[in-house]
Formats: structure tokens, sequence, C-alpha cells
């Protein structure tokens, strides 16, 4: 386990880019005062470039290889023009250095522009051919010639020279030594997707898929698991890792869908975006923006093949991711090669043009025919798929089944939520009428009381005058027995006040009775107490 750790940890790349920069910061501060250092700063930049472009790190070598192809240019025209007497590894020097350049500009998306740089050079092969140049070439470099000029007529719309110039990369390749060699793991990659995107481009679907499985599976084997657990890796090594990533997966989940492996395309697309979600916080908001790309096209896959319940939740997710980040303002990348509809051929390139056996790391005895290269990657696709299509068949039926069953879970969740919040809808409708019932009631037994108020107000205020009015006839009758006998006086007056009693009385007995009815109402109108 530690030695895994410490596999997983270590970055020899990032260690030795460290060591050229130094050396080129320190060569650039002698050459101002130091000219002779200039061939030695020259030789550095290439060397600096060279290995940046080894680990895709184009946008990083771009300013340094402009500066390389001046500073080569420099060195190339110092003792006068091209001829028969200029330099070859002044000339070797300067064919590197723009060789890096196109390289440059292919990676950053700009094929077109990586094919004029390399017509730039075609006056000096020719006229330094005679003289050894190509034989003091890396193969590398060669096979990025080959395929910046195979990119280059690819973008033109010229299928049959881009498959051409992307065999003859195939080939240079295959008689170097650079396929077994780790440091150039990325251009052993970068020509198989070279060449299947010129096959796909030309009809050739089985061709293109083979080489993209061969493609990704040098991939997969390079990267070894380490993006599984990416907290263990540096910041740089993980970006380097993971630059190919996108790309191979998602050619490869698209060309394997539109060949009819629909399975297998879903499962190849599912484990990017797994790999893609371990990504998202350590990367930059690139990789939040593909796996949000990558989430909308598994929705469309599934949704293509019916399966719905599976296709919603995919691009609900692809929707949160999209709308919770920066990610939507990204824009993704997406393969530009079309495939094609008609099935083309092309004659292989003269050897003038494709480097046959001139750089100085190939062997005669090793050269091959990219045929023969085709048919064994042809072959290893093959075996894959007799196992890959059974296992994908199988993991997509259980991916199914287990969607199927959360879309009822959902669906029996959504159904349970909504007879929930009906019966509660209900159970509030009920309070409401209740209150609004008890409200009435309890208004009009208000009404009652103030109506009862109001009529014993008024009948105080008829007996005030009723009680006024006798008054006033009793001081009237009073003056008039004045004038009268005495006991006849007294004997009225007796009378009087008798018939005065009486009505008191009466009138205390109604009041008593009305009051009694109006509680016995009131006590019918009250509602029924919490212990009731």
């Amino acid at each position: 386990m530690g030695q895994a750790k410490a596999r997983q940890q270590q970055d020899s790349y990032a260690q030795r880019g460290k060591a050229l920069t130094s050396s080129v910061q320190r060569l650039r501060g002698w050459v101002g005062s130091d000219p002779s250092k200039g061939l030695e700063l020259a030789d550095a930049l290439v060397e600096l470039t060279e290995h940046r472009l080894l680990g895709h790190a184009y946008a990083a070598a771009a300013a340094d290889a402009q500066d390389s192809v001046r500073r080569a240019g420099e060195m190339l025209t110092a003792k006068g023009p091209i001829g028969p007497y200029t330099s070859i590894n002044d000339a070797a020097r300067y064919v590197t250095a723009v060789v890096h350049l196109a390289t440059i500009q292919a990676g950053l998306g700009l094929p077109d522009a990586a094919g004029r740089t390399l017509e730039s050079l075609e006056d000096m092969r020719e006229q330094l051919r005679a003289n050894g140049l190509e034989q003091r070439l890396d193969p590398q470099i060669a096979v990025w010639a080959l395929s910046c000029s195979a990119r280059a007529a690819l973008a033109s719309g010229d299928i049959g020279s881009a498959n051409a110039y992307a065999d003859a990369a195939l080939a240079r390749l295959a008689e170097s030594d650079l396929e077994d060699d780790p440091d150039a793991a990325y251009v052993a990659i970068d020509v198989d997707r070279l060449v299947s995107d010129c096959r796909w481009a030309a009809g050739r679907a089985e061709e293109a898929l083979s080489f993209l499985y061969a493609a990704k599976s040098r991939y997969d084997e390079l990267v070894d698991g380490r993006l599984d657990e990416p907290a263990r890796l540096s910041p740089a090594l993980l970006e380097r890792l993971a630059d190919p990533l996108f790309g191979l997966y998602r050619d490869m989940a698209d060309r394997l869908t539109a060949s009819g492996d629909v399975d297998l395309g879903l499962v190849t697309r599912r484990r990017l975006i797994d790999l893609l979600r371990g990504l998202t916080g350590r990367l930059n908001d690139l990789v939040a923006a593909q796996l949000a790309s990558e989430l909308s096209a598994l929705a469309s896959d599934l949704s293509a093949a019916g399966r719905a319940d599976g296709a919603e939740a995919v691009a609900a997710e692809a929707t949160a991711i999209s709308s919770g980040s920066d990610a939507a303002a990204v824009e993704v990348a997406q393969s530009v090669v079309a495939r094609g509809t008609e099935l083309i051929t092309w004659a292989p390139l003269p050897a003038t043009a494709s480097y046959a056996a001139t750089t100085a790391a190939v062997d005669t005895s090793k050269i091959v025919d990219p045929s023969a290269l085709a048919a064994e990657r042809q072959r290893k696709f093959d075996d894959w798929l007799k196992f890959a299509r059974p296992q994908a068949r199988r993991l997509e039926y259980e991916r199914t089944e287990q969607a199927r069953i959360d879309a009822d879970r959902r669906a029996a969740g959504q159904v349970a939520a909504e007879r929930a919040a009906a019966e509660k809808l209900a159970a509030e409708n009920a309070a409401a009428a209740e209150a609004e019932r008890l409200e009435a009631e309890r208004v009009a037994a208000a009404e009652e009381v103030e109506r009862l108020e109001r009529k014993r107000r008024r009948e105080q205020r008829l007996e005030a005058h009723r009680l006024e009015v006798e008054q006033r006839e009793a001081e009237r009758r009073a003056a008039e027995l004045e004038a009268v006998d005495p006991a006849e006086a007294e004997r009225l007056e007796l009378e009087r006040l008798q018939a005065e009693i009486d009505e008191l009385e009466r009138a205390e007995q109604q009041a008593q009775a009305e009051r009694a009815e109006a509680d016995r109402r009131l006590g019918e109108q009250e509602p029924p107490s919490a212990m009731g």
C-alpha cells in the first residue's frame, strides 16, 4: 500500500519540467551579457517545449514555443541564406521548433493554422533533404508533423489526405520506440485518436472504434485507476492525467451509441460521469461543464433507448449542476468530426511527404504496413466486444430495473404526499368551517344581548316617563284634594299608593321573567367546553 501511495504521489514529469524551466530562465539571464549562450538557450527552449507537449501542456508551451522558433530561425540564418552549406543541425533545430509550434496550434483547436505553419517548411525540406535533414529529426517530430497535417486536412474536408497522413503517423510511431516509452504515452494515444477520427470521417466506423478503443485502453493503463482517488494526486499531476479523459470517453460513448452498441455506449458514458464527479471541485469550472454536458448526453441516450424514467432523473441532475455553478457559462468543446456517409479510399503518402525511414531513431527493418496495425487493433477490439457486450447488457438491465423501482417508489411517495396534503387541506377546511360557525354563533349571541339591553334601556326610559307623568298627575290631584274634605283626601291617597305598589310588583315580576328568558337563551347558544 505504501508503494502504491508513493507511485500515485510522485511526478517525475513535473520535476523535469521545473528543472528545464529553471534552466531556460537562467540562460535567458546569461544571454544578455554573453551572446554565445544563445545556441544553448535555443536548444533549451526546444527541449522545454517538447517536454510540455509530451504532457499536453499546450497553453503553457505557447509563449516559449514562439521564442524557440524565433531563436532557432536566428541561428539558422546567422551564416547566410538557406542553401547547400546550411548547417543541418541548425536546420533540424528550426524544423523541430516549427513542428512544436504547429502541434501547439493543433492542440489548441487551430488545425488550419497548424497546417499553414507546416507548409512554411516545405521549401527547406525540399532543399535540404539530400543533405540528411530528416535523418536528424527525432521520431516524435515526424509523428507530430504528420499528425498536424492530418488534422489540417480533416478540418478542410480532405478526408482522403487526412487518412493518408494519419497512416504515415501511425507507421512512424510503430517504427520507433515511442510506443514503449512511458514519457511519450500521450503521443501514442494521440495518434490512435487521430486515426480513429479520420476513419470515422471516411465512413469506416468499425476501424474508427478499434483505434479509439486502442487509445482508451492505453490511456486507462497509463492512469491505472489513479483518477478514482483524485485527492491523493497533486494538482499538476491530476490536471495532466485528466486532460485526455473527456475527449476519449465522450467520443467512445458517442461512436459506440451511433454504431448500435447502445448498452456499451451507456456504460462508457456512465463511467466518464463517475470520474468527472470525482474531479469536480479539484479542477476548474470546465470539469463541471463537462459533467453537465455528459449528463445531458446520457439523458438523451436514455430517452432514445426508451428509458424515460432514468432520463428524467439524469436531466434533472444536469440542470441542477448547470444552474448551481458557473459551469453553464463555460463552453465545452465538442467533437467536430462528423461520421462520413460514404466509404472513402486513399493512396499512401510518397516517401518524401511521409518521413518514411528517414529519422535517426528508426530502424529500417521495422518498417510496417498501416493495414497490419489496423488489423491488430481490430482483433483486440473484437475480443473486447465479446466480453464487454454481455456485461454491459447485464449492467444496463440492472440499472433499468433499478430505475423502474426508483420511479415506482417516487410515484408511490408522490401519491402518499398528495393524499396527505389532501387530508391536511380537508382538515384545515373543516377547522375553518367550524371556526366560522362558532364565530357566527358568538356574533348572533352578542347581537341578542345587545338587543335585550336596548330593549331594557327603552323600557327604563318609558318607565321613567310614566313615573314622571304619574308624579305630575299626583301633584295635580294633591292640589285638587286640598280643596276637598281631608278624610276623603286621605282615602284617595291610600288608594293611589296601593295602586302604585301593585304596579311596581307587577313590573318587577315581568323584569325577572325576561332576565330568566335571556339567561336561558345565552346558555343554549354557548359552545361546549373543552372537557365536554
